[in-house]
């Protein structure tokens, strides 16, 4: 992966429950928890956008 090409992807508040309840959902499921994390890109550039 190329880390300099991604940063933290802004999110509203409805976005990032969700994001939450799908933790929930795969952690139960998988029986374990987990993490998950929204990333955004600009790949045209090779920056961060």
């Amino acid at each position: 992966m190329y880390e300099e090409m991604y940063s933290l992807a802004l999110l509203k508040p409805e976005e990032v429950e969700e994001i939450r309840e799908m933790e929930q959902r795969l952690s139960e499921k998988i029986g374990q928890p987990i993490s998950l994390i929204a990333y955004r890109t600009d790949i045209a550039s090779g920056k961060p956008g």
